[in-house]
């Protein structure tokens, strides 16, 4: 037998029945080699949780039955599920990378991230997956999130690089889903956006946002958040704020409309009312609440100033807002709340974490009218999409590639909805439609695995990453069903249940909880 070393492949065809059109095409990994009366090989897995049959499956796609095998699954961390499937079909060929991740399991933790910790920048998802790394959060996986602003569109490069929509990273605003100047490809009714709270449920659903300033004297409304201030998009102007996302050291953004309907920075005006504050002690940023911030300067008529060591700023422009702005004085006490009404929930969550897609595909198990209504989601293309299950504790995260891959094959890409049902066949119940093409990637164990539509994968802005908390050892024991002190349980390759080891020759199926390996006996 030939040596085999770590991380060689190995192709290898099953006839599993009489038909040799029916045999089951695998794709495995040598683990390890235990030395017994003769060499037992052992594979990595390549079955699905609860299923046993190693012939192909099937999901039903637009009234046709598409069969599918799953390449590999695994379970990096409690709670978190791998699976790479491989669409078969001439002409339904597809690679498709998905994470479940039950966020009921301490185990595990997700989060936004943003590149470089900034809203304006781009970042290659394995190096936030490095600079995210502590002790206690270990990355296990991450995708790309939000639409940015990029070359070519009416915003460049006066946004260049900001993310398109609603971002939060740990509680705090990175960029609005905007209601006001912006409703971009749509607005909130119809992007779909992701919201998870500290308890770990999540919110795949349209959002509703209202971003409330409360003064000693008025409340004012929000239209911005780490973005350009208009004095002209309407009478009232606009206030904005500016946190540490945007930069301590990076002019605040004066912006108007050109002709040419492009957005502009006017360097030249002094027009705005900047009001520096510092947060509370014993406060901190969330969603859903009123955060208490303290005035520590005023300016009037200012030229474009920075926030330098202040927690945050509020810019108002145009006759009105900056006029009520200007009420401040040195030392009042202020409350900034930002809240998300979830439409189909009708609740208002603390959201920890957020990210914001063009569109909400599916809702309730049924595929939505944005699946029809755009060519973005219409056409075949690479997809990125994050979804959730009906009892809003699992996070589902899918890639699906338009390339070909030199292990896997060709993979055709897909419109939306035949996205939709290949999620809902595994237990998603709303899915949200995120950034794809070149930016569609998916980061596991440290490497983007998919093959993307370009030669190298691309930087983005932002998405959610998946960490490892380090309880695994308490979780294993009393939580995961998939727990190390679950029983070993010995099968048949056909899916009959063997009383002991086997010994003889051949190919068997070991579980244990949920977590199942085929393996190769050789006597």
């Amino acid at each position: 037998m030939p040596t085999m070393e770590g991380g060689d492949r190995i192709k290898m065809s099953f006839i599993l029945s009489s038909s040799p059109s029916q045999a089951s095409v695998i794709y495995i990994n040598p683990i390890y080699y235990i030395k017994m009366d003769r060499t037992h090989i052992f594979f990595s897995t390549v079955l699905m949780a609860l299923s046993l049959n190693t012939s192909a499956e099937t999901i039903e796609i637009n009234g046709t039955e598409r069969q599918y095998e799953v390449i590999k699954s695994e379970q990096p961390a409690p709670g978190v599920t791998y699976s790479r499937l491989r669409f078969t079909d001439s002409s339904f060929q597809l690679n498709v990378n998905m994470i479940v991740t039950d966020l009921s399991n301490p185990g595990c933790r997700v989060e936004t991230w943003c590149a470089k910790e900034s809203s304006r920048g781009i970042e290659a998802i394995t190096s936030a997956a490095s600079r995210l790394t502590s002790e206690n959060l270990k990355p296990v996986a991450a995708a790309n999130g939000n639409f940015w602003y990029c070359y070519g569109q009416n915003e460049y490069p006066t946004y260049n690089y900001i993310p398109r929509l609603l971002s939060i990273r740990n509680g705090v605003l990175v960029t609005e889903l905007n209601t006001g100047r912006e409703k971009w490809d749509g607005g909130a009714k119809r992007n779909g956006a992701v919201g998870i709270t500290s308890d770990g449920h999540i919110y795949v659903d349209y959002f509703t946002p209202d971003y409330t300033l409360k003064m000693p004297t008025r409340e004012m409304n929000i239209n911005v958040c780490n973005k350009g201030v208009s004095a002209k998009y309407a009478t009232a102007g606009e206030l904005g704020i500016y946190n540490s996302y945007y930069g301590r050291d990076t002019k605040f953004m004066y912006v108007e409309i050109d002709e040419n309907k492009k957005l502009i920075i006017d360097e030249e005006v002094a027009d705005a009312t900047e009001v520096l504050l510092d947060i509370d002690e014993g406060e901190s940023w969330m969603t859903a609440r009123d955060i208490s911030f303290t005035v520590k300067s005023v300016k009037k008529n200012a030229p474009a100033g920075t926030l330098g060591d202040h927690d945050l700023a509020l810019v108002a422009r145009g006759t009105t807002k900056a006029k009520r702005l200007a009420e401040l004085k040195v030392g009042d006490k202020v409350q900034l709340n930002y809240s998300f009404l979830v439409t189909g929930s009708n609740v208002t969550p603390q959201f920890e974490q957020a990210i914001c897609g063009n569109a909400l595909v599916m809702r309730d198990g049924e595929l939505t009218e944005h699946n029809y209504n755009e060519e973005y989601n219409s056409m075949i293309y690479s997809r990125t999409a994050y979804g959730c299950d009906a009892d809003n504790r699992k996070l589902y995260i899918i890639v699906i590639d338009k390339s070909t891959d030199p292990v896997y094959g060709k993979s055709r890409g897909c419109t939306t909805a035949e996205m939709c049902q290949i999620a809902r066949h595994f237990g998603c119940s709303n899915l949200a439609n995120f950034d794809a093409g070149g930016s569609a990637e998916m980061m596991y164990d440290g490497k983007i695995i998919n093959t993307t539509t370009e030669a190298t994968p691309r930087d983005v802005a932002n998405g959610l990453m998946i960490f490892s908390t380090g309880m695994s050892a308490a979780i294993d024991t009393v939580i995961s069903e998939n727990s190390s002190a679950a029983p070993v349980e010995w099968y048949s390759i056909d899916g009959r249940r063997l009383s002991t080891e086997p010994t003889a020759s051949g190919m068997y199926v070991r579980r244990r909880g949920n977590s199942s390996e085929k393996i190769f006996i050789e006597n």
